[in-house]
């Protein structure tokens, strides 16, 4: 069987997205009860999981996905739709003292994504874009002994950055500007190769746009936090998304990001208690005004959680402009939160089965976008998702003429021709 190109790919889980929105589109935090009360197979089996089994479940994308198209064949496409080749990683050594300050995950995170990204002679200056404090520009000039120009709009990180890198002796240059304004449109065109690692939702999309506007010949792009956009709705980038029939709210985009690798049972415990009291305060609120609607928190400190769920709702109450009662029934309502809580949990089963399927439709509209503006783009995955669920890498090169930097094939396929040497699995512009 031919590995599909990226428009295929992509028009395939499109139809997949659409068919089955009434599986992922749900809400957890604001249904009551399972919203596929019709769907006697699904929600029959769902009533038999205990909190352990959906918890194991959410973990395990591939086991919801093998139960559920039991219901709905189409869903074993799934698998093969979302699959994205595993980058073959250079052999490179960094100088430990550069890791200085930094999280471990996060400069393993950095090493797997400098062992993954394709290096050529061509480049003299590399952009860091949303660069914070430079951890990953670090290892760049470190690795390619060119110049970096880092982005990034608080002026103190750019201070600790310059001040690090001058210490370390590295062609690092700061900017303190904001990535989505214009003066940093100006950096950008003094720069050969972009550099972005995790960069949220419109961040990096303006990198991908600029890009694309002042001609930069090379892109190295992990996406993430696509659900941090201006706007209520997704603005579509490609040619194929804008025309397709999936119109996202900023709600649906949070799919993409909702597995996390990176917490341990106390984190795990936490956020079960945190969502369980929330749900109760929303079970409250909807009592006293009579309403059938979730009512959202602002975000808190997590030491406000121990002092207790009357606590966390008085707060609650007060950010909305209501009073919680002297007599509130706290342990009536902290039960029916834990009731919501296990509902929450039912439906997010489901959704994650759809999780990676979003994420790649995201990612792949983006890819889409750079073909369609002269680019030749390779997909792949830099790391295992133990390190990090965000591991999809987008490297993109702008075409000059028929071939790409002499004697580098063309590829029509996903998994098919090499770029750069044997280094990553390659696809041809779509015509």
């Amino acid at each position: 069987m031919s590995p599909l190109s990226f428009s295929d790919q992509f028009n395939q889980l499109t139809s997949l997205l659409v068919q089955h929105q009434n599986l992922w589109r749900p809400m957890p935090m604001a249904h009551t009860q399972l919203p596929w009360q019709d769907e006697a197979p699904l929600y029959q089996w769902l009533a038999t999981l205990d909190n352990t089994e959906l918890a194991a479940l959410n973990a395990d994308p591939g086991a919801a996905i093998k139960k559920l198209a039991t219901w709905w064949p189409t869903l074993n496409a799934l698998p093969t739709l979302t699959s994205v080749p595993v980058a073959e990683h250079a052999d490179i050594e960094i100088d430990a003292r550069l890791s200085v300050g930094v999280p471990g995950r996060k400069w393993a995170q950095i090493q797997a994504y400098l062992e993954a990204m394709p290096q050529t002679d061509e480049t003299t200056c590399y952009l860091e874009w949303c660069a914070g404090k430079g951890y990953l520009g670090r290892g760049v000039a470190a690795i390619t002994g060119k110049s970096v120009e880092s982005v990034e709009w608080q002026s103190a990180l750019c201070e600790q950055g310059q001040t690090f890198a001058n210490q370390k002796a590295l062609p690092m240059r700061f900017y303190s500007l904001d990535a989505m304004g214009d003066a940093a449109t100006s950096v950008m065109a003094g720069c050969d190769h972009g550099l972005a690692l995790h960069a949220c939702g419109d961040l990096h999309v303006q990198l991908l746009q600029k890009a694309v506007v002042t001609g930069m010949r090379a892109l190295t792009v992990s996406p993430c936090c696509y659900q941090l956009i201006r706007g209520e709705i997704y603005q579509p980038l490609s040619v194929e998304a804008q025309g397709s029939a999936l119109t996202l709210s900023k709600a649906d985009l949070k799919l993409a990001v909702q597995e996390s690798v990176t917490g341990g049972q106390r984190v795990r415990r936490q956020r079960e208690q945190e969502v369980t009291y929330r749900l109760g305060f929303d079970e409250w609120q909807r009592d006293v005004q009579q309403s059938e609607r979730y009512l959202p928190l602002p975000a808190l400190k997590k030491s406000q959680l121990s002092q207790g769920f009357t606590a966390f709702c008085r707060w609650g109450a007060a950010q909305k402009g209501l009073t919680l009662p002297d007599d509130f029934d706290q342990t009536y309502y902290l039960a029916r939160g834990e009731a919501r809580f296990v509902v929450l949990e039912q439906i997010n089963v489901i959704k994650s089965a759809f999780r990676r399927a979003m994420e790649l439709w995201l990612v792949l509209d983006r890819v889409l976008y750079l073909q369609q503006h002269g680019y030749r783009v390779t997909l792949t995955q830099f790391c295992e998702r133990e390190l990090t669920p965000r591991n999809l890498l987008i490297h993109a090169e702008r075409l000059h003429g028929d071939r790409l930097h002499g004697d580098r094939l063309h590829g029509d396929r996903l998994h098919g021709d090499r770029l750069h040497g044997d280094r990553l699995h390659a696809e041809k512009e779509t015509a």
